[in-house]
């Protein structure tokens, strides 16, 4: 589908908006969750921020740019939905901060060489079968030791699906689908307001990424959604999650991955 074409089948957020206001264990987790995330990740984003040349693959409204910026002076933000695009060049960033926007997909994107690549909830808006050349086609476009991030919807380890999600009567709506109707509902069959959404198994999924010329750095699982009861005061559910491995095998609905472009070629 050309870029000027595709519309994110979610406008507005309003399924994801849905999805958050029934599942949050608690008011203000959703948002502190990823904040934690994004503040742990950016301890390991030890480059020059005036010598670093970033993008935003899929940068959809832009809510992440802030963040990219404090990391990198030069930054790209690509989105395949113009209206979306549109938003993002609105977003406030630091004045010295260098940004060129294009209507480009992660598998279209030009420029570079790039340092560091933001890929934020994309790969599981994608066809199963667009995922590999995307990657292959990052690794292109990227500098040696180039560090990716990745976030996506997670499942637990040995396990992965696929949904559709929707608004009906102000409620969130689920249909759990095969392959098949996933990736159809991406493309020749894709509503606006229904929302297909692949849960990743990290494992299986950490093995395609790496086949594609990217070395594994660092993970953390976030948006913990399940009943602790009591154990929230008692601890963060987050970092209990994430410090042992049983936990982090089974719960958790995100989850976050650092990648260093390996030498070989993709």
């Amino acid at each position: 589908m050309p870029p000027h074409e595709y519309s994110y089948p979610d406008p507005g957020d309003r399924v994801t908006r849905s999805f958050i206001e029934r599942h949050e264990p608690f008011p203000g987790y959703w948002a502190a969750s990823e904040g934690r995330a994004l503040e742990l990740l950016g301890e390991r984003l030890t480059a020059p921020r005036a010598r670093t040349r970033a993008l935003d693959a899929g940068c959809g409204d832009g809510r992440l740019l802030p963040w990219l910026a404090r990391y990198a002076a030069h930054v790209t933000a690509a989105d395949p939905d113009p209206d979306r695009l549109a938003h993002a060049r609105a977003t406030s960033l630091p004045a010295d901060t260098e940004i060129a926007f294009r209507t480009a997909s992660m598998a279209e994107v030009q420029g570079g060489p790039y340092d560091l690549v933001l890929c934020s909830h994309i790969v599981q808006h994608m066809p199963t079968g667009a995922i590999e050349p995307a990657l292959r086609h990052l690794h292109e476009i990227t500098a040696p030791d180039a560090l990716l991030v990745m976030s996506y919807s997670r499942a637990p380890v040995g396990g992965g699906g696929y949904v559709l999600e929707w608004r009906e009567n102000g409620e969130i709506r689920y249909e759990s689908v095969d392959r098949h109707r996933f990736d159809e509902a991406l493309t020749t069959g894709a509503r606006t307001g229904v929302l297909p959404v692949r849960l990743l198994d990290p494992e299986e999924f950490g093995k395609e990424v790496a086949a594609t010329g990217w070395s594994p750095v660092w993970e953390w699982t976030y948006h913990v959604l399940d009943d602790f009861g009591v154990l929230d005061s008692y601890a963060d559910r987050d970092d209990l999650v994430n410090g042992h491995p049983a936990l982090r095998h089974h719960l958790g609905r995100d989850i976050f991955t650092l990648w260093r472009r390996d030498g070989r070629r993709a």
